[in-house]
């Protein structure tokens, strides 16, 4: 992709006085953020939709779902960066999110997510706070991958007892390899981790036999009875 232009004050001011859209796209930017946005806020915004080519309404859905997402995460009144903003904004122009019909499913399916972190935080023993964004990322990446509470929760427990505590990084590793191996669910979970029975006397003894009756046919073959 080209190089993202490096917008200056008459960019800026240039496209303010050209386009009515973007003039209201700033506008109601400032009422949710609560601020008046200054010269390279105003930039962020004209490189979402100038390069990266966002509708003004799709920036816009993109602005209210970050400030509730630092809301959610952080309180009332915490407001999000223009570059928090900014980096959201690429994230969508990757997923292909540039209309609202796609940005409304998106959020549709984040909020779903989200509703379910409260029950893999309990599954992890961690009560219920609120994950941290490194924490967050394991468990969406978790929920992506089919894994449901359940299963998260014997992870877990098979990392505490190798590690003694709770290691993100070793649980993970444990829910890639079952995800690899197309193990999800507890139940598959638990055949899948049972050990292959070994055989019984009878079994034993019938090798024992086969073995016994190859090694007389071979013999037999090369003296060519």
């Amino acid at each position: 992709a080209e190089e993202k232009p490096d917008y200056q004050r008459a960019d800026v001011a240039e496209r303010l006085e050209r386009s009515a859209e973007f003039r209201a796209l700033t506008d109601q930017v400032e009422r949710k953020l609560g601020k008046r946005l200054t010269t390279p806020d105003v930039a962020v915004l004209l490189g979402l939709t100038d390069y990266l080519g966002l509708p003004a309404d799709v920036v816009y859905l993109l602005v209210c779902h970050c400030v509730e997402r630092v809301r959610r995460r952080s309180g009332e009144g915490r407001r999000p960066g223009m570059k928090q903003i900014e980096k959201e904004g690429y994230a969508w122009a990757r997923l292909g999110i540039d209309t609202q019909a796609a940005a409304a499913e998106y959020l549709r399916k984040y909020a779903q997510r989200q509703d379910l972190l409260p029950r893999y935080m309990r599954a992890l023993g961690l009560g219920d706070r609120f994950p941290s964004p490194s924490e967050e990322k394991y468990l969406l990446s978790w929920q992506e991958m089919g894994f449901p509470p359940e299963t998260v929760a014997i992870a877990c427990d098979k990392t505490i007892l190798k590690c003694h505590e709770l290691k993100w990084a070793y649980c993970n590793g444990i829910l890639r390899r079952w995800h690899e191996a197309g193990l999800h669910t507890e139940a598959e979970i638990r055949a899948g981790d049972r050990p292959a029975a070994r055989p019984g006397p009878a079994a034993a003894a019938a090798d024992v036999q086969d073995v016994a009756w190859m090694k007389k046919y071979i013999d037999q073959r090369d003296k060519g009875v």
